[in-house]
């Protein structure tokens, strides 16, 4: 995963640094120009955050092989001409999405701050089904989606927090743990947030449903003792959806899957810092198993176990 900060003063600049974007950044307001990037970016997803200074128009071709998504953070108020994707109106509780190589003209007001983010075609498809559906129908198509304002507003400070937390320890993001979860994380809070715009349409299950799919979810665990396992990967191999899989494991553990596979994976740093304490910094072990907060990591650690993971290291080194 690489992690890139960027500051510019050309509009255009801007719009090439974004590898796999082709496309046109055109200032339209007089003064000079200044935005901001920042970037996380894998072969499976990419994020990033921009901030424009001045109103830009946008036009070009949307990477391949992805589904692109802006999430606004900050409009500004009493802007005089709208934002506009494609000829819809971008109000203050929408969400945008593009298709892969869609071609698209956006309208930027000065001041705007977004979050981006581009899923893949594949693991759109295979975690959202509904969703993958309604994007790739043309009928259906519509490139502004309208989201409750009160779930737009908690997911826009989580995926706000999670990427500020990812660039902060850009050194955890060259383990593969760190970076699935990072990649698995963005890609719940986003379906999370547009699980209205196309919800789960799965019929009621019964409570011997509910246990096996625990069942085989904690088969799943089991048989990958040395990697982290996220919600993600539950529902893909058990194929059930997010919903489903929340359901049956608050009805059958009394605790959310989110919870159980943190746990899981904080076990899995135990068992480093006890069996290699030499080898293994708490750091590393952190990042080996998808922990990239070391602050939120070491509150849950010691939660869990009653002290901090530097005390289970340094009592395996004694």
């Amino acid at each position: 995963m690489q992690a890139q900060q960027q500051q510019f003063t050309d509009a255009q600049q801007h719009a090439a640094s974004l590898a796999h974007w082709n496309q046109v950044y055109d200032q339209i307001t007089a003064g000079r120009f200044h935005s901001s990037l920042q970037r996380l970016n894998t072969d499976q997803l990419d994020i990033f955050r921009e901030t424009i200074n001045q109103r830009v128009v946008q036009h070009g071709q949307a990477p391949a092989d992805m589904v692109h998504f802006a999430v606004p953070l900050t409009l500004p108020q009493n802007r005089p001409v709208p934002l506009s994707l494609q000829g819809c109106q971008v109000g203050d509780n929408a969400v945008m999405a593009l298709r892969s190589n869609e071609e698209f003209v956006f309208h930027v007001p000065p001041q705007v701050d977004s979050l981006q983010i581009s899923i893949r075609n594949s693991d759109l498809e295979a975690l959202a089904p509904q969703l993958w559906q309604r994007l790739s129908q043309s009928r259906q198509r519509m490139p502004v989606l309208q989201v409750s304002p009160q779930q737009l507003q908690a997911t826009r400070e989580l995926l706000l927090t999670a990427f500020e937390q990812a660039l902060q320890n850009a050194d955890l993001l060259n383990f593969a743990g760190s970076q699935k979860l990072i990649q698995h994380q963005f890609i719940s809070l986003l379906l999370d947030l547009l699980n209205d715009v196309a919800p789960d349409e799965r019929p009621s299950l019964t409570h011997a449903t509910h246990s096996d799919i625990v069942r085989r979810s904690q088969g799943i665990v089991q048989r990958s003792p040395d990697e982290p396992v996220t919600v993600l990967d539950l529902c893909q191999q058990l194929r059930v959806s997010r919903r489903t899989l929340q359901n049956s494991f608050q009805l059958i553990t009394g605790t959310t899957p989110v919870d159980y596979l943190r746990s899981i994976r904080l076990n899995g740093v135990r068992r480093m810092l006890q069996a290699a304490p030499d080898r293994n910094s708490v750091r590393e072990a952190a990042g080996h198993w998808g922990f990239y907060h070391l602050g939120h990591f070491s509150r849950d650690y010691r939660r869990l176990f009653d002290e901090l993971p530097s005390e289970t290291r340094s009592r395996a080194l004694a």
